[in-house]
């Protein structure tokens, strides 16, 4: 009888762990994500002002039509794209730059590669403030110049040059996470590979043409994606350092909607801002891989 029940009890158990184990997930996502998701969406159909207002209204499209015709929208937008693209180009060639640097094992590799995981453990609002005293009229970098007989620089105080200071403040931060993900691409790569192509004579760059690149796609496709989504969304490095100054010149979308929702109450609004940013990201990261796809297809002919 005991014999019976114990198989009684693990066909029960095998009847129904897999369902237990798929709605946790499930619900976690439902919970986490979706539910989100479709909130977002409703308040950005809606006119909702919590300065005057106790509940959403729905109000159709007419926060996108508003959104069309914003100037401080466009304008964030254009800011952010200008700081995300140099900045992920930039992360992007470092990043495989120095992973191939260190990809052979040696012992001050090592001790390198440890050193540049610093960087992204450091939470983004420390890094902000470090690089706001870094470039302060009064700062360390103004200093240096000063010893070496050069002038201060507005550093903060230049559209062109906050933009670059909040680029530089990026790539320091997150260049070592891309040396990380393209260094796993390289140690999966077969050495094979690379001793056929000595074999046969080709150069580095042959190598690194139709060897080294054509393996790396899946690593450069998750690379460029997950930078791209977070560098879109970069809020905590410039709220820091700038705060969106001087004259709206580092202002992006994050930061837009974050004055929106919660300096004028104006949450309907800022939701159909966060819903095209959102649709923005979608559309950013789908071309991307199929752009990738295509590089690989093509094998660079």
């Amino acid at each position: 009888m005991s014999r019976n029940r114990v198989r009684v009890n693990y066909s029960l158990i095998d009847r129904y762990d897999k369902g237990i184990f798929i709605f946790i997930p499930l619900f976690i996502l439902v919970a986490l994500i979706v539910y989100p998701t479709y909130y977002l969406w409703r308040l950005a159909l809606s006119n909702f002002d919590v300065t005057y207002m106790t509940k959403p209204i729905f109000a159709g499209l007419s926060n996108f039509v508003q959104i069309a015709t914003d100037s401080y929208f466009w304008a964030s937008l254009k800011n952010t794209f200008i700081i995300s693209v140099l900045a992920v180009t930039i992360e992007f060639l470092l990043g495989m730059g120095m992973a191939l640097l260190l990809s052979k094992e040696l012992f001050i590799g090592r001790l390198i590669k440890s050193l540049l995981i610093v960087p992204i453990m450091i939470p983004p609002v420390v890094v902000g403030l470090n690089f706001k005293l870094i470039f302060d009229n009064f700062g360390p970098l103004n200093g240096l110049l000063n010893i070496l007989h050069l002038s201060s620089v507005q550093w903060l105080g230049t559209p062109i040059l906050a933009k670059m200071s909040i680029i530089i403040a990026d790539v320091w931060q997150w260049s070592p996470f891309l040396f990380i993900i393209f260094l796993a691409g390289l140690q999966t790569i077969p050495q094979d590979l690379y001793d056929s192509a000595k074999v046969d004579g080709a150069s580095s760059w042959k190598v690194f043409r139709y060897v080294t690149w054509p393996m790396l796609i899946p690593s450069a496709t998750v690379a460029l994606s997950l930078r791209v989504i977070d560098a879109l969304k970069i809020f905590d490095v410039i709220y820091m350092v700038t705060a969106g100054g001087p004259s709206f010149s580092t202002e992006v979308l994050s930061l837009n909607i974050y004055r929106t929702a919660f300096r004028f109450g104006s949450f309907g609004y800022a939701s159909a801002e966060a819903v095209v940013l959102l649709i923005l990201l979608m559309i950013i990261i789908w071309v991307i891989i199929k752009g990738m796809r295509l590089s690989k297809r093509l094998e660079w002919n």
